[in-house]
């Protein structure tokens, strides 16, 4: 009989949310019990658990505003989320009332569990990674290397100033993280962080890539595409999307602003940049680039990633890159940075290119790999690829192998 697996996430809304759906989803398919408990609940699913009354959602509101208002005690030029995970929460009474075989943690920012309360698991835990806050300090991303050699007074960042919550955080993870939980890295770029960080290393550490559903993310015909959103098929089309404008530096903007004025400067102003998230138009108010705004529907992004020619997708920081994992499995190729996890997603010279720094010096090079994978029908291939490496049934079969050694 497969195990029960209860998967902790604080949210069934966001970019982690959707990826342990995803999980969840793939682990059903494949017959395994698979259930999901968060603290805040938007859908109506009836594998998601949220048993939150009004005095504990009360309560779980004013520990976020007290971990998310580190302002007052700390400053950082890293604007990436920073989570404590001190406060307790009822979670641990919930999950004794689910009784699962494996607990499976992804993103527990917003006090939704402490990292106290963690170390009296006596389940068998799995962790995955959806950025970098488990072996850092208290931010979910950085660039400096104190996940590598510790957190100590030497080595803190001069961007840095007041109380240390960084080392605050590293040092309690240091005391409460065990060394027998599993940690599932999405991407090499994970793994790699992972297996030389100073928490981590110990750890047992797998590679297993987000699964993503190919009956939903398909390619359609790119004219019939461009047909239904009324876009001209004399146009070059490219794609930018990210979930949170405050965070459109670590999302590479700027730098895709910058390719596109090259490529639309090249090609005689014929070309368009669409941007979907949550941006108000305000912010880019440019010739010859849309704000579609945030796109709920994956049938209507579908045909958007089928109508475009190239996702623009430099992140400077990426864990995995779920926006190319659907614009690839859609048929639409990819422009990443390089040494993020979306490296991983590229298997062939049509599926995307690399960018080897920010200002791009090789841009004639970039040019001649469009012109030649992006102009060009290669949407079955792509999806091919993706199918092969990325399926429900392919991830699943992967977290089989690590599912029985548990």
């Amino acid at each position: 009989m497969n195990k029960k697996i209860l998967h902790l996430n604080f949210s069934d809304n966001g970019g982690a949310a959707i990826a342990v759906l995803r999980i969840h989803n793939a682990l059903k398919k494949n017959n395994y019990n698979s259930k999901i408990l968060v603290a805040e609940k938007i859908t109506n699913s009836s594998d998601i658990y949220c048993n939150q009354n009004s005095f504990n959602k009360f309560f779980w509101n004013l520990k976020k505003k007290i971990s998310r208002n580190l302002k007052f005690i700390f400053r950082s030029k890293n604007k990436n989320t920073h989570t404590l995970s001190f406060f307790n929460s009822n979670i641990l009474s919930q999950i004794d009332k689910y009784d699962p075989d494996i607990i499976n943690i992804h993103w527990i920012g917003n006090e939704f569990i402490s990292l106290k309360q963690i170390s009296k698991i006596q389940k068998p835990i799995i962790w995955t990674l959806h950025d970098m806050w488990l072996y850092s300090g208290a931010e979910h991303y950085t660039t400096d290397q104190r996940f590598i050699d510790g957190y100590n007074k030497k080595n803190r960042n001069k961007d840095e100033s007041g109380f240390d919550i960084n080392r605050w955080v590293w040092n309690r993870k240091k005391k409460y993280i065990k060394k027998n939980i599993k940690i599932i890295s999405t991407s090499d770029w994970q793994y790699q962080n992972s297996k030389k960080s100073f928490l981590l290393k110990n750890n047992d550490n797998y590679k297993i890539p987000l699964p993503i559903d190919l009956s939903i993310w398909k390619p359609t015909d790119k004219k019939d595409a461009r047909n239904d959103l009324k876009w001209s098929n004399n146009k070059i089309y490219f794609l930018f999307g990210f979930s949170d404008y405050s965070r459109r530096n670590i999302k590479g903007l700027d730098i895709a602003l910058d390719l596109f004025d090259k490529f639309n400067k090249t090609n005689n102003g014929n070309c368009i940049l669409n941007i979907f998230g949550d941006i108000e138009k305000k912010y880019l108010n440019k010739e010859n680039i849309n704000i579609l705004g945030s796109i709920k529907k994956p049938s209507e992004l579908k045909r958007i990633y089928s109508a475009s020619d190239l996702l623009m997708n430099p992140s400077r920081l990426e864990s995995f890159g779920q926006i190319a994992l659907e614009a690839l499995a859609c048929g639409l190729p990819i422009l990443i940075n390089k040494n993020t996890g979306t490296n991983d997603l590229i298997l062939c010279d049509e599926m995307g290119y690399v960018l080897e720094n920010e200002s791009d010096s090789n841009f004639d090079t970039l040019l001649e790999w469009f012109n030649k994978n992006c102009l060009s029908n290669n949407q079955k291939l792509l999806h091919r690829k993706i199918k092969e490496n990325f399926s429900y049934e392919i991830i699943a079969t992967k977290y089989k192998s690590l599912l029985n050694e548990i």
